[in-house]
């Protein structure tokens, strides 16, 4: 592909830009590549370049403390060599090149390269870390970036084809707004497969695969939500009863309390906790009203979950229940008719054995 303008030069960088087929991947009949041991969400710190090589590796979502997992994928309908690339992505659709990189033992300069096991056509990556580009030098890396993929772009099309003053512009301006978007704290791992063509160069790409996100443990959303205790569990149909809530470390601007009710897995209702950012409190607390419930003409308890969700990934906490009572009857009402049901039953059972 060749551009002939300067203001083109976001088509000409295409290599920055992965397109992927909707085609289902269990349906080709050709070769493709899966992931079969996705990388660890959260828990990875990523590192800056002063601290040296990294400490500790990424490993799978389904590691344990006695039995290690790594990324590590799969290519079917296919035996034979095949190279494995491995690179950074933002979470955008498409993905693009992240200012972030792999490092690690066979990684070099934000690339790590690795080859396919013959036996079981599957490639781990034992050895993978993250290194972490600071805000003042994103712009840089980007602008790198985009050089190198519009030299290749037009290496051997055009002879001679050096970047203009122009073209040098339209790069930097490209790179200074993919910067103000790009979230430096979530990476994704992108997976590009090549297969030996009749020179035995690996030139034959497969269509690459891209794994979940990966958070920064030392950043503001990459903590795990998690409800440590509530002052109440129960409350009026009616809505707008003040709850505490002592939870772990989150985001004022970036969190939720939501109710929601179930049956067999089908969500029924949810409602949301009303407060503000200054109800949040240094971080690990927050006072909220309940939400009103869909039906507020129940005649008997209801039971619901509360649980924290966060805006900007979903991420959802441990679920706590929640009893809501009927509008005309407070907590206290229905409690003492249980228990003068209870004491009435246990009086009936015993004139019941004196009789006999």
């Amino acid at each position: 592909m060749m551009c002939g303008t300067a203001n083109k030069m976001e088509v000409c960088c295409s290599i920055q830009i992965m397109n992927f087929s909707e085609v289902d991947p269990e349906i080709r009949l050709g070769p493709y590549v899966k992931i079969t041991e996705q990388p660890r969400q959260r828990g990875f710190r990523f590192r800056y370049g002063c601290e040296g090589p990294t400490h500790g590796v990424l490993q799978g979502v389904s590691s344990e403390k006695n039995r290690k997992t790594y990324p590590t994928i799969k290519i079917f309908n296919y035996e034979g060599p095949a190279k494995i690339i491995v690179q950074c992505v933002t979470t955008d659709e498409p993905p693009l090149l992240h200012a972030d990189s792999v490092v690690g033992k066979q990684c070099e300069n934000g690339v790590c390269v690795g080859y396919v096991n013959p036996d079981n056509m599957t490639a781990s990556f034992p050895n993978l870390g993250i290194l972490h580009v600071p805000r003042r030098i994103a712009v840089d890396v980007l602008e790198e970036q985009l050089i190198q993929g519009w030299m290749k772009e037009n290496c051997g099309l055009l002879e001679n084809k050096e970047l203009t003053r122009e073209d040098r512009e339209s790069i930097r301006k490209a790179a200074e707004q993919r910067a103000k978007k790009m979230d430096l704290s979530v990476v994704r791992l992108m997976f590009t497969a090549y297969l030996p063509d009749e020179n035995g160069h690996f030139t034959r790409m497969l269509e690459p695969v891209v794994s979940g996100p990966i958070y920064d443990s030392k950043a503001p959303n990459a903590s795990n939500l998690n409800i440590l205790r509530m002052d109440k569990t129960s409350g009026s149909v009616a809505g707008g009863e003040e709850v505490f809530l002592l939870c772990d470390k989150v985001q004022k601007d970036d969190i939720q309390v939501r109710f929601y009710q179930e049956n067999e897995n089908e969500l029924l209702w949810e409602g949301f906790g009303k407060f503000g950012p200054t109800d949040v409190h240094r971080q690990y607390a927050i006072v909220f009203k309940t939400p009103k419930y869909f039906d507020i003409y129940i005649n008997n308890p209801v039971s619901v979950y509360v649980q924290l969700r966060r805006r900007s990934d979903g991420e959802t906490s441990n679920a706590k229940p929640f009893l809501y009572y009927p509008q005309k009857q407070d907590k206290g009402i229905w409690m003492g008719r249980r228990r003068m049901k209870f004491f009435q039953g246990k009086r009936l059972t015993a004139s019941n054995q004196t009789i006999q």
